[in-house]
């Protein structure tokens, strides 16, 4: 049996009238995106930072739409913060599913259907990399102690892992090494992350990571070295969880025009014959 989790991250809401970058509404785009979500029927999903822009006094008004969506789509929507949110900011207003907190206001447990999410709050507000502190690991230790019954996913929103632009090096998650140490031989199955606005996929020891693409934005990886350029793009990515372990698909928001239509290929079995 697969969990289907859509992973959603950098939103960048602003206050209203504001347009991010003069030209993109980044309410209408979230709300593409959850609406983009529904196409998947999904069973969670998980929303890994900076819901504000530049710490934006925006939380509130954030939470509503999440327990919208969460109505809409019939599933819970999990929130933790990025560094464009400031300390507190996502806190008891959000996730109002949760089955446990840890020391953080962003730490977040969840159960989707035997899956636990297990939000991380990675912190480092306004600052360029974020961090994991010791009395967070030492909960985290303690929630992975017991499986459960499907295995775990984390969420976060600094990846444990470098990004493809040298403009983002030294930006992830200080000491990853430290999270892996709590990880090795655990029962989780991936880390979902953001913050890069670029799609990029690795391991941290033996467990998948995967920094989703942006909701609000994305890099363009053909840039000059020295230059950073945003490109009017939105995307979420599909996340499959099952006893294998965890795939993940991005996908547009907004579908690109086709190429060509023609039916499906029919998957047939050979009948078996007797010895």
């Amino acid at each position: 049996m697969n969990t289907t989790l859509i992973h959603l991250t950098d939103t960048h809401l602003l206050p209203d009238g504001e347009l991010l970058h003069g030209r993109i509404d980044t309410w209408a785009r979230a709300m593409g995106a959850f609406s983009a979500a529904a196409h998947f029927a999904p069973d969670a999903v998980v929303v890994t930072g900076d819901i504000a822009d530049r710490g934006s006094a925006v939380h509130a008004r954030a939470a509503r739409l999440f327990d919208h969506a969460a109505e809409q789509l019939g599933c819970p929507v999990i929130a933790l913060p990025g560094n464009h949110d400031p300390a507190g900011s996502v806190g008891a207003a959000f996730n109002p599913a949760s089955t446990a907190r840890g020391p953080r206001p962003g730490d977040t447990v969840h159960d989707v259907s035997g899956l636990r999410v297990i939000g991380l709050d990675t912190d480092g507000y306004a600052e360029p990399e974020g961090r994991l502190r010791p009395e967070q690991l030492d909960w985290l230790m303690d929630q992975l102690d017991t499986p459960a019954p499907r295995g775990t996913v984390l969420a976060m929103h600094h990846p444990p892992i470098p990004a493809l632009l040298p403009a983002l090096a030294g930006r992830g998650l200080a000491d990853p090494g430290a999270l892996a140490e709590v990880l090795a031989g655990s029962d989780v199955h991936g880390i979902l992350c953001g913050h890069y606005h670029l799609p990029a996929g690795g391991r941290l020891g033996s467990v998948p990571v995967w920094a989703g693409p942006a909701v609000a934005y994305n890099h363009n990886p053909f840039a000059p070295a020295d230059t950073v350029q945003g490109l009017d793009t939105s995307w979420i990515s599909v996340v499959r969880v099952h006893s294998a372990g965890m795939t993940t698909t991005p996908v547009p928001v907004a579908a690109p025009a086709a190429v060509f239509t023609r039916p499906a290929p029919i998957n047939t079995v050979a009948p078996q014959t007797a010895a």
